[in-house]
């Protein structure tokens, strides 16, 4: 499930106009990543910082924000791999890792070919997202990989928009249950 932000009368929030991929939706709480926003930071830098060399010279955007919770964390969302234990499998496509092996299989060019670098996450204790999505904070959206992994960051709005059959930037503020 993707989420956007439904911006609110009380003005601008961390999460305007962030559009989220859900990856863990349970009791206990739920855990995501922001998809459509970027940091100044380059992968190389951060593959620097963590000691590993880019010796096949990867491309790639600059590393997403993956949302206020912990932003020193890294996150890689990624199509599916052999799963390990610090693994969460999201869905049959897609899984979450948080180790660096799987960056230094994708610079060795062993790796998923589909991926999205993030620092940080966004959280929800138990129940929260559910009360969020009922009082229309969130407007929730199918999920979509090629939303995900295929499109450059500023035109994944858009194209949840596509799915969902109106502009989801002109949403108003101004919103209630009927």
């Amino acid at each position: 499930m993707l989420l956007y932000f439904s911006p609110s009368e009380t003005g601008l929030s961390y999460f305007t106009n962030s559009l989220i991929f859900v990856c863990q939706h349970s009791k206990e709480g739920a855990l995501g990543l922001i998809i459509n926003r970027t940091m100044n930071l380059e992968l190389n830098v951060l593959l620097d910082g963590i000691g590993i060399q880019n010796s096949n010279s990867i491309k790639h955007d600059n590393i997403h924000i993956g949302g206020p919770v912990n932003t020193g964390s890294l996150f890689i969302l990624h199509t599916l791999e052999d799963l390990k234990e610090s693994d969460l499998k999201v869905n049959n496509n897609i899984q979450l890792s948080s180790s660096t092996d799987i960056l230094e299989r994708i610079v060795a060019g062993r790796g998923p070919d589909k991926y999205l670098i993030a620092l940080g996450y966004c959280g929800w204790t138990a129940g929260q997202l559910d009360d969020e999505i009922a009082d229309n904070a969130w407007i929730p959206i199918p999920g979509d990989s090629d939303i995900i992994f295929n499109m450059e960051s500023k035109d994944k709005i858009r194209a949840a928009s596509k799915i969902m059959g109106f502009n989801l930037e002109m949403i108003s503020p101004d919103h209630g249950n009927a």
